[in-house]
């Protein structure tokens, strides 16, 4: 500064062109200049290096390229260096002389891999160690929006993808605060409720499984061991139980349901609330508001294979009559 000084004297005649252009040189100069700690060829604003090993392997108080701490005996410190096989950088806070203490973020220099709890990134992203001394663990914090908790953002694929997936919590009230695994609707997604009812394209299911649309399986099992069961009796009637019912053909209200996924084929079946009157055993309805109905189909079979035992012995008792009426006409 002093020199500076003297050169504004020395041209105190000189117009303002060049009093800026000195001001303008002696700017650069000071902007171009670097500084380095543990080496003599800098080559940004600060370059720091050291040749300790890592906090693990040594016992010095000046490991690691770079130490943040206070002083004092018991204070913290933070950490940031290489590995002494080059094979991770890390980024620690530990007591001030605590060496031995884990690794809390590692980077792999070469593949770009980030490990928390672990020196071994197995991915971009990899959580405890494969030990399991450190959890592998994630807590997602809630947003500040009223009802969403926390929440991760699956991106769509360069190729193929249409949209985004996402994987959040979501409820306004404890009843309905589900898990939700879903793209642009909770319609075309899954739903974990907190009482453990899951639903497939349906956001408040009722039961255990609830799904908004076809299934298509190789087969499906019904519980039926007699040790699950009490008071076992006989269907009563069954045959004038069938009589009674009346199947139907119809079409799927889409258009009033749109969320229920409703197949556009035409179908047949029953009216629920007709079979409820006849066989109110196999009509399930929903625990909501609108109470809509459902008929366990598969439980009508054991109805249907009493009625036609039912009907056999009539046919059989006809049978017998008949051969009777003909040995009296002979």
């Amino acid at each position: 500064m002093k020199y500076f000084k003297i050169i504004m004297q020395q041209n105190t005649n000189m117009g303002y062109k060049n009093i800026f252009t000195i001001v303008l040189l002696f700017a650069c100069f000071v902007l171009k200049a670097q500084t380095g700690i543990g080496t003599t060829t800098p080559i940004n604003k600060l370059d720091i290096f050291a040749t300790k090993a890592d906090p693990a392997a040594s016992s010095s108080s000046a490991n690691g390229n770079l130490r943040l701490g206070a002083s004092g005996a018991n204070t913290h410190v933070l950490d940031f260096g290489l590995s002494s096989t080059s094979t991770f950088s890390w980024l620690q806070a530990r007591d001030k002389g605590n060496y031995a203490t884990l690794y809390n973020l590692a980077f792999n220099p070469i593949g770009g891999n980030v490990g928390i709890g672990t020196t071994a990134p197995l991915s971009a992203l990899t959580v405890g160690n494969a030990g399991g001394t450190i959890a592998g663990e994630i807590t997602l914090n809630p947003s500040s929006t009223q009802y969403e908790g926390g929440q991760i953002t699956l991106k769509k694929s360069l190729v193929g993808s249409t949209s985004d997936w996402y994987i959040d919590q979501y409820g306004t009230t404890a009843s309905d605060a589900r898990l939700r695994l879903f793209s642009s609707s909770e319609l075309n997604g899954l739903v974990i409720l907190e009482n453990g009812y899951v639903g497939m394209g349906n956001s408040a299911p009722t039961v255990r499984l609830q799904v908004n649309g076809d299934i298509i399986a190789n087969s499906i099992a019904g519980s039926s061991d007699v040790r699950f069961k009490t008071n076992i009796a006989p269907i009563e009637n069954p045959l004038q139980k069938v009589l009674q019912l009346r199947g139907v053909n119809f079409d799927w209200n889409k258009k009033a349901f749109p969320d229920r996924s409703f197949s556009e084929s035409k179908a047949i079946g029953f009216i629920a609330q007709e079979v409820e009157k006849i066989l109110p055993e196999v009509v399930q309805t929903e625990k909501n508001s609108e109470g809509y109905k459902s008929v366990q189909y598969d439980k009508v079979v054991a109805l249907l294979v009493e009625a036609i035992k039912e009907q056999q012995k009539q046919i059989d008792g006809l049978k017998a009559e008949l051969k009777k009426q003909r040995k009296k006409r002979k």
